[in-house]
């Protein structure tokens, strides 16, 4: 889509303006849309360069980095990185590494993939999901010689196994 001011350049800002129940809309290449005037003047709110995920991972960030990360495999920049939102190639995890750690923190609140169960059969997978970690529970008693509490813990294995369909039973394993 060109720029509706110049209508030479392709619009990278898009302003929609509703009133009276009237909705207006503005198509503005990064040239124009800085020459418009309507926005902030302080340093976080760049519009056209703008550094969102940089942003989002160091919230005191304030400009571009000194040397900025790239991709020995591929080649990509963190800065194409961060305009288009998608690497270019599986390596590119490991080269902005210490850039994406606070940024999945920051968003997820982990670091690590936890998964999550589906809603459709949620009650068979739930229910082995928990018992796989009533194991891991168990053998860290067994491990810790807390053989009551570990008793406890294998009898409440025994009940759920009891409440799964007999083809999904884990048998012990």
């Amino acid at each position: 889509m060109l720029c509706d001011q110049c209508k030479k350049r392709e619009a990278v800002v898009h302003i929609t303006k509703i009133e009276n129940g009237h909705r207006a809309e503005l198509h503005l290449c990064a040239e124009c849309a800085r020459k418009q005037g309507n926005f902030p003047d302080s340093p976080d709110f760049n519009i056209v360069d703008n550094d969102f995920f940089r942003k989002m991972a160091y919230p005191d960030y304030s400009g571009q980095a000194e040397k900025e990360p790239c991709c020995a495999s591929c080649g990509m920049k963190y800065s194409e990185f961060n305009r288009l939102g998608k690497f270019g190639c599986p390596d590119c995890y490991a080269a902005f590494g210490t850039e994406i750690t606070p940024l999945m923190r920051r968003i997820h609140g982990h670091t690590k993939h936890v998964g999550k169960v589906p809603n459709r059969g949620s009650g068979v997978f739930r229910t082995t999901n928990q018992i796989k970690r009533l194991r891991q529970h168990l053998q860290k008693l067994v491990r810790d010689e807390q053989y009551e509490e570990a008793a406890k813990v294998r009898d409440e294995i025994r009940f759920l196994e009891r409440q799964l369909p007999p083809g999904d039973r884990t048998g012990g394993k």
